[in-house]
């Protein structure tokens, strides 16, 4: 497990270097509307690509193991060339839908210029990634999580170096972004499908319509959650925008496009590496197995996460004036919430493992539904009276409401120990060094960037270091290697 942790994490972590390296050139070359349709546009390509893959990502993760426990009646074969059909027809449909709502529907509701070029150049975004989530889930499934990170972040990689390439011959653009971001998703998928093509076999007789089906029935729920979700993380941008206009739209994107980088070094990895994990643990070595790694896990997460977060809604606003400019420092004053959410985020995932292990993801469904109803409503209400801090503080609000319903409903399939004496000590230690740092200022954001980054970090390592035991086993266990 800490293997392929490790192997996502790193993956995050190049991920969030890029992403640095990267935020503030697209900043200061970007006008800041044009930085903001550039988001929109990114996170409408997220919630497309999530529509389009009907949940079959996971079903690919849920029934690989089955089928490699032989606990269900079909192949890899079979597996194979159903999955490698249905992601085909899943890219050809969504891209096509992507199309007609770009060119067609969107620029009749929206306010920016040339919005059906930009969606038009970015269908191939759609396409590219649609297919590339067969080979990419395949590995996943396999565990070659070493595979699935080297080809992700290639993608990064090379959108940056092609966008750094560029800008010594031509204007920044929206056009220009989205083109590299193209280029670099082709060369990233076809390396996936170069590292699964010595486990691929496919044949047009091995394609089952009852898998195809099996896997549409686990994966739409999920799919409607996963849109869902990404509607509580959208649907704020389309209110701000059409309410306030692209300037602001801009600086709360700004805003969180830096803290989604907790997302890329800490939920990615964890949710990458954690459903293989515990499917196959189910399916191998039964439930008690599982509880106790999930009850352990949980700990581990909340303990590490929580000064994480605190550190970052700390020193996140320096770094954004820092990398981005002044013009966008309004919008730093969402950071802090949009930190908790995504720390919400992360526990929920782990604690509703029993949701998917027995495929009732109905109840994700509803809540979900749920969330997103009362997130549209509070955002109609409070946007035109607290601008964007109205938007993060809804977020926070919806997630908790989406939280509380499905882990109720997890634990009545699968519940396991909430260990919370470590992640409640860390969580006091957190707020205390927050506010005590909130009051402090070293000089330049650089300055205080470094300064309390530093310091509250050093303080909340020293107290985790008292309270987690797996961190004083893990010490120890390095120190006797060494003395060996």
């Amino acid at each position: 497990m800490l293997i392929h942790l490790r192997n996502y994490a790193s993956l995050g972590l190049i991920t969030g270097l890029v992403g640095l390296v990267s935020f503030p050139i697209l900043t200061r070359n970007l006008t800041v509307a044009e930085y903001g349709i550039v988001g929109l546009i990114t996170s409408s390509l997220a919630l497309f690509i999530a529509i389009g893959k009907l949940g079959v990502q996971h079903s690919v993760i849920r029934f690989f193991a089955q089928v490699k426990n032989e606990n269900i009646d079909y192949s890899i074969e079979q597996l194979n060339s159903t999955v490698t059909i249905v992601f085909l027809m899943l890219a050809i449909g969504t891209t096509g839908l992507w199309l007609v709502s770009g060119i067609y529907i969107l620029p009749n509701v929206m306010q920016y210029e040339n919005l059906p070029y930009l969606f038009t150049i970015a269908g191939g975004i759609v396409f590219i990634r649609l297919i590339g989530s067969a080979a990419l889930n395949l590995l996943r499934a396999q565990q070659h999580s070493a595979d699935v990170a080297i080809a992700q972040s290639m993608t990064r990689c090379l959108n940056l170096v092609f966008i750094l390439s560029l800008l010594l011959f031509l204007t920044l653009s929206p056009k220009v972004v989205i083109t590299c971001l193209l280029l670099a998703e082709i060369i990233g998928v076809s390396y996936a499908f170069y590292c699964y093509s010595p486990n691929f076999k496919f044949e047009f007789s091995g394609v089952s319509g009852s898998l195809a089906k099996a896997m549409l029935i686990y994966g739409l729920p999920l799919m409607m959650l996963e849109s869902l979700g990404l509607v509580l993380r959208l649907s704020d941008r389309y209110m701000i925008e059409s309410m306030m206009g692209a300037s602001a739209l801009g600086q709360y994107s700004a805003s969180y496009n830096l803290t989604s980088y907790i997302n890329l070094i800490i939920l990615v990895p964890m949710v990458q590496s954690l459903k293989p994990a515990y499917m196959q643990m189910w399916e191998s070595k039964g439930r008690e197995t599982t509880q106790e790694f999930l009850s352990k896990f949980l700990r581990v997460y909340l303990t590490a996460s929580i000064p994480f977060i605190t550190m970052f809604a700390v020193t996140a606003p320096y770094l954004l004036r820092f990398l981005a400019g002044e013009k966008y420092a309004p919008g730093a004053i969402v950071i802090p919430y949009l930190a908790l959410s995504y720390l919400m985020a992360g526990a929920i995932h782990i604690m509703t493992a029993g949701l998917y292990i027995f495929k009732d993801t109905k109840k994700l469904v509803i809540w979900s539904c749920v969330a997103t109803v009362v997130n549209l409503a509070l955002n109609l209400l409070l946007i035109p009276i607290f601008g964007i801090v109205g938007a993060s503080a809804v977020t926070v609000i919806s997630f908790g409401i989406f939280g509380a319903g499905v882990i109720i409903s997890a634990f009545q399939k699968v519940n396991f120990p909430l260990e919370l004496r470590a992640p409640g000590l860390m969580a006091i230690a957190s707020v205390i060094v927050f506010f005590l740092l909130g009051r402090l200022e070293f000089g330049s954001d650089l300055v205080n960037f470094i300064g309390k980054g530093l310091g509250g970090a050093g303080v909340l390592l020293l107290v985790m270091l008292f309270v987690e035991p797996e961190v004083l086993s893990w010490i120890k266990g390095k120190l006797s290697k060494k003395s060996r």
